[in-house]
């Protein structure tokens, strides 16, 4: 037997659509993401700066001092299932599909929503 085969792969629930949950809407906690839908937040460095994620050039995500720019402010999406900046509207995104150190914000494109 290959190690292959002693994984575990991919597992899956079985929800009845009768079961099926809503979808929490604007202000509801998704509690599988714990995210408040559309409800305007900052990301803060736990560092002693307490730097906040900001966008640079429309596109990099970077760490800076807190300022008052929409730039710093962040909402979860719940159709998306994403993190957007409220300044630009595009989801938190780490370049190169995550194999890159860079973090940007890009157009939500996933073809999943």
């Amino acid at each position: 037997m290959s190690n292959q085969a002693k994984a575990i792969n991919q597992e899956w629930d079985i929800v009845y659509e009768d079961d099926m949950p809503d979808e929490p809407k604007k202000g509801e906690l998704n509690e599988f993401f714990g995210f408040y839908v559309e409800r305007p937040f900052h990301i803060v460095s736990q560092m002693p700066g307490r730097r906040y994620l900001d966008v640079l050039d429309g596109r990099n995500i970077v760490i800076k001092t807190t300022n008052s720019y929409k730039s710093q402010v962040w909402w979860f999406d719940q159709k998306s299932k994403t993190i957007k900046n409220t300044q630009h509207g595009k989801s938190f995104d780490i370049q190169d599909a995550g194999r890159n150190r860079n973090m940007q914000i890009w157009g939500t494109n996933s073809g999943w929503f």
